[in-house]
């Protein structure tokens, strides 16, 4: 019962920590919107080479996957919809990996755009 209630006590001040990074994220995207070419690789195939080019407006995917996830990972919309704890801490612990994958892939898209400018 002490795991439970350690997570619901650090959650929200992770979910801010991935506020600020989404902030900042956001901020990239705008930077490289700014920067990049109209035609930008927006997805990449098993062996790590290009197989599809799009717009660059689709730089603001991910971030907006990020605020979705964050707006829907908040404490109020889980209680919501979950009264046991141990479902509740579960449901913190996958939407933490969720948004931790969100930033990890972000990142790596990030820098190969980076490496086209």
């Amino acid at each position: 019962m002490k795991v439970v209630l350690f997570i619901d006590h650090i959650y929200s001040k992770i979910c801010y920590l991935f506020l600020v990074l989404g902030i900042g994220l956001l901020c990239t995207t705008i930077y490289l919107y700014v920067k990049l070419p109209n035609i930008i690789p927006v997805h990449w195939g098993s062996s790590f080479k290009v197989d599809s080019w799009g717009r660059k407006e689709t730089l603001f995917i991910l971030p907006i996957s990020l605020f979705l996830c964050l707006i829907l990972s908040s404490k109020k919309f889980i209680h919501a919809h979950e009264t046991n704890p141990f479902r509740i801490m579960a449901a913190e612990l996958v939407l933490l990996g969720v948004l931790t994958l969100l930033v990890i892939a972000m990142s790596y898209v990030y820098t190969i755009y980076f490496s086209l400018l």
